[in-house]
């Protein structure tokens, strides 16, 4: 009776202190039915289904001051689906930050997304133009795995900081270290945003080729030590006017070993009929630098549907044009959705639901 008695007061005391910390529970669930042309040298397209899930555990523990403790464990743990651009991992490799929260800001410490991601992400490179905007380039990764990074809020005016320890700070040749810098303002109905973002090159070493017979044809170099950042730059500037939206947005990547670099400009277009319906449509141009074939063109708009306050329906069409069959800029490689070779073009349809919780 008496060890009863202890398991039952442990379990109130478990239960009243939970009263004391907030833990949210939040996420997103995708259905998309697509299809992909000219997947094959003789033309043919493909079927897809891709089903994401997020998964998002949101927890805030208020000190006597005001200030409060979060954390988060974030995960897109599946099912998944067959789509060229989806994966999945073990739970908490999305997110997994700790961190502080008052009236100075936000200071998280753990693996956190690049705010110069998010910024492109939403709401410039969205409706479809995603492979072309945040998921193109250097800043593709989306994700700092082991860094401290800042937002804060003033006014009309909101800025970021963040800094990619990789291995830690005595360890200065890994190749996962970065930084970024950034922020924006608004200005009524307009508002501009701008950052910049480095990140170290990892260590590599260049393959050995063979021939036909199994003998090496070509020798592997030596690995090659993290020197040097490859970085983006990115400024965008939006504005609503009644029902229609506008934004315009620019990156600059430069990839330090080859000194390639590389521009991707975009535009959008947005009207909303009404709360439920809206059209969007955008325009994509990416080109690398010195000249040739290396560049391509995207066309992305979206229809959708408010089937309720959290579920949206939508079709939406995407067309890539390269400047020349095999020729892709170099920031843009399974962003071009599996163009076959000897093909300069392909079109994706997606028919799908998305559902916020």
């Amino acid at each position: 009776m008496f060890k009863r008695a202890l398991i039952v007061a442990a379990v109130a005391a478990a239960c009243s202190a939970s009263a004391y910390a907030e833990v949210t529970i939040s996420g997103s669930a995708e259905l998309d039915v697509m299809y992909y042309s000219n997947q094959t040298t003789d033309g043919k397209g493909k079927f897809a289904i891709d089903t994401p899930v997020i998964l998002s555990f949101d927890g805030a523990d208020k000190w006597d001051n005001g200030a409060s403790t979060i954390w988060r464990i974030s995960q897109k743990p599946g099912p998944g689906g067959s789509d060229k651009a989806t994966g999945s991992a073990a739970f908490g490799t999305r997110e997994a930050f700790i961190g502080v929260k008052g009236g100075f800001g936000t200071v998280k410490f753990g693996r956190i997304f690049q705010q110069t991601y998010l910024q492109k992400d939403w709401p410039y490179l969205t409706d479809g133009s995603g492979n072309t905007g945040e998921d193109r380039g250097v800043g593709s990764g989306a994700f700092f795995d082991n860094a401290v990074g800042y937002e804060g809020t003033f006014g009309n005016v909101n800025v970021f900081a963040s800094a990619d320890l990789g291995n830690g700070f005595t360890d200065k040749k890994n190749g996962s270290q970065g930084y970024e810098l950034g922020g924006g303002a608004t200005f009524g109905a307009f508002h501009i945003d701008a950052s910049y973002l480095a990140q170290k090159n990892a260590t590599e070493a260049e393959k050995a080729t063979f021939k036909l017979d199994g003998t090496i044809d070509k020798a592997g170099k030596a690995a090659q030590a993290a020197t040097g950042y490859d970085s983006t730059f990115f400024v965008g500037a939006r504005g609503a006017f009644g029902p229609v939206t506008l934004s315009l947005d620019w990156a600059h990547d430069k990839f330090d070993r080859t000194d390639v670099k590389e521009d991707a400009i975009h535009g959008k277009v947005g009207y909303s009929f009404n709360d439920k319906l809206s059209l969007n449509a955008g325009w994509t141009h990416i080109k690398d630098n010195g000249g040739g074939d290396n560049k391509a063109d995207q066309l992305s708009t979206q229809l959708g549907y408010n089937v309720s306050k959290n579920t949206m329906a939508f079709v939406q069409y995407r067309y890539i044009k390269l400047g020349a069959a095999d020729k892709t800029p170099v920031g843009f490689t399974w962003q071009n959705q599996g163009i076959a070779g000897g093909k300069d073009s392909m079109q994706r349809l997606v028919v799908g639901t998305w559902t916020g919780f």
